[in-house]
């Protein structure tokens, strides 16, 4: 007998509430175009987080082909051992001074980070509440912690503010995405803030979608929003807009020295390659210089969101680059996406347990680079696809 004969029945369930997943091979990607190995031509990509087009933009790749030649890729240790190279260090100290922070430190993925500041500082005795949709790192983080937890609903912070008026508790933190990343909408940062003095509580802000895509210097929402300086803890993944991976924790200085001696997802794992701080040195410089790029990116929002409006589709409460189409069941919103496909547009279907049961939808990203006749074209063969 197969000793793992019992998973056979747990996916024959996915695929009958057509949840089942599967992994689809990219041959090449870049400026808004996707091919894959089992088709003959590209496809225009709307489910790209490359949100500002920079992963194939030639002075990063430059930059990374300069940076393998002189150091090699790997580091061959961790970051406390013999891994910390000089630019890791280049890369915290410009993201501490365009964040606004006295320190910053760089990790593997977003999902370390959030695991490295949740995990870490929270500990018995401490409340973590967490917006009820956060992404799926921070979930686990905070259930990875020694601290209780609760959720609020960013429509209704009556439950947020219900708990942090609650005098048990020796340290109060909240938790929240800026951007969405399958709703495209906004946390109130401003109200937030608010709530966070008012009850001496701890903020902790995730940039992931937001970051490069707005403020004046491309720094997230809470540049956006003038609240810099305000947020005590910053996690900005850099996966997304700034085209490359890894993230960065920017808190004060000690907030971050804790990290370094007490974070398990720091401590033990592989430094990133220097190759990639290149990486992340030429996007941010290109995000700084260039807010020309997020101009385009929030009217191409702007534009395919009234389209989808105008059509008659459920956007959600998207305010964003990042717009769902909600379709509601699963099957149905796997076949619009395998019809896109045929029409020569790449958006995947996003099915529970990415989000709730009955929200089954297209989660739609748009890049700068995205034209007005493609924009048009998405619209037009969603209505035929329905």
């Amino acid at each position: 007998m197969d000793k793992f004969d019992y998973l056979d029945e747990k996916l024959d369930d996915l695929r009958k509430k057509h949840l089942i997943r599967a992994l689809s091979c990219v041959k090449h990607s870049g400026n808004g175009f996707v091919s894959f190995n089992n088709c003959d031509s590209d496809k225009i990509l709307f489910c790209s987080n490359d949100y500002l087009n920079i992963a194939s933009d030639k002075r990063v790749i430059d930059a990374v082909c300069d940076a393998v030649a002189r150091y090699g890729y790997g580091t061959g240790s961790s970051r406390l051992i013999c891994g910390t190279h000089k630019l890791h260090r280049d890369v915290e100290e410009a993201f501490a001074a365009l964040l606004g922070y006295e320190a910053a430190l760089l990790v593997n993925s977003g999902w370390a980070a959030n695991e490295a500041v949740i995990r870490t500082l929270p500990v018995k005795g401490d409340i973590v509440l967490m917006d009820k949709l956060d992404h799926a790192s921070i979930i686990d983080a905070v259930k990875s912690s020694e601290a209780k937890f609760r959720t609020y609903r960013r429509d209704d912070l009556s439950r947020l503010e219900k708990y942090l008026s609650d005098d048990s508790f020796k340290r109060k933190y909240i938790v929240t995405e800026s951007v969405f990343s399958m709703d495209g909408d906004r946390a109130d940062l401003q109200e937030l803030v608010e709530l966070k003095n008012a009850y001496g509580a701890i903020l902790i802000v995730d940039e992931a979608h937001a970051f490069g895509c707005f403020g004046p210097n491309g720094a997230g929402l809470t540049e956006e929003f003038g609240l810099s300086g305000q947020i005590d803890i910053m996690v900005t993944p850099l996966g997304k807009a700034a085209g490359a991976c890894g993230a960065i924790i920017a808190a004060q200085k000690n907030v971050i020295d804790y990290l370094i001696n007490k974070a398990r997802p720091f401590i033990y794992t592989t430094a990133p390659p220097p190759v990639n701080c290149a990486a992340i040195l030429a996007g941010l410089e290109i995000i700084k210089t260039e807010p020309d790029r997020r101009k385009k990116l929030a009217e191409n929002a702007d534009y395919l969101r009234g389209k989808l409006i105008q059509e008659g589709f459920d956007t959600g409460n998207s305010s964003t680059h990042i717009i769902p189409v909600i379709i509601g069941d699963a099957d149905k919103t796997v076949r619009v996406s395998k019809s896109l496909l045929e029409a020569g547009y790449f958006a995947s279907a996003i099915r529970p347990p990415t989000v709730p049961n009955e929200s089954s939808r297209l989660r739609i990203s748009v890049q700068c680079n995205h034209t007005t006749e493609q924009i048009d074209g998405l619209v037009k063969a969603l209505k035929a696809s329905l």
